[in-house]
């Protein structure tokens, strides 16, 4: 994941910083959200906690994705200027991705299943 910084503007009004980056993913799929901000973080050499991603949107067949993001100097000027489900979507940026625990629940409905099937076929041979 190769991250370029188009645009760069400083909004003293909202106490923070504006950007507009290029993903390129050659070989990689889509860049989730925590992978953008820990990016972002390491080049500007900002708190994590502090950026809010506005959209992340790639086009069909490249392997580049284009995004907004918002750096804030302060956590109260975020707070303060940010909505509740923008907020949301950035409260557990440091957890695992979805997919995996997605995959964990899929094996646990497995083993019930088969714990299930071998209740099912023991009531038959009753």
């Amino acid at each position: 994941m190769e991250l370029e910084i188009i645009e760069r503007n400083s909004n003293p009004l909202l106490n923070r910083q504006e950007v507009h980056v290029v993903i390129k993913h050659d070989s990689d799929s889509t860049p989730k959200r925590n992978q953008v901000i820990s990016s972002l973080s390491k080049e500007l050499k900002a708190k994590k906690d502090l950026i809010i991603i506005d959209y992340l949107k790639n086009q069909y067949g490249k392997s580049e994705t284009k995004g907004y993001a918002k750096i804030y100097d302060t956590k109260d000027s975020l707070k303060l200027i940010e909505t509740e489900p923008s907020l949301a979507r950035h409260k557990n940026i440091d957890e695992e991705p979805k997919q995996e625990k997605k995959a964990e629940a899929v094996e646990e409905k497995t083993d019930e299943d088969e714990e299930n099937s071998e209740e099912g076929e023991a009531n038959e041979k009753n």
